[in-house]
């Protein structure tokens, strides 16, 4: 818990512990598409913080 607001884990926990497989559905789908765009925003902002990169 981050300031005392439960977060996606905890979601996430409760979700395995009721069988709520919908539920486990979406949290992993968000956690991956989150971690996708992530990726995506770091590969196309490299090549400007690192000159040795070409476009």
């Amino acid at each position: 818990m981050v300031f005392n607001y439960p977060g996606i884990g905890w979601l996430l926990y409760n979700a395995l512990r009721s069988s709520d497989y919908y539920m486990v559905q979406g949290v992993t789908f968000f956690l991956v598409l989150t971690v996708a765009v992530s990726v995506l925003i770091v590969d196309l902002i490299y090549p400007l913080l690192d000159p040795r990169i070409e476009r």
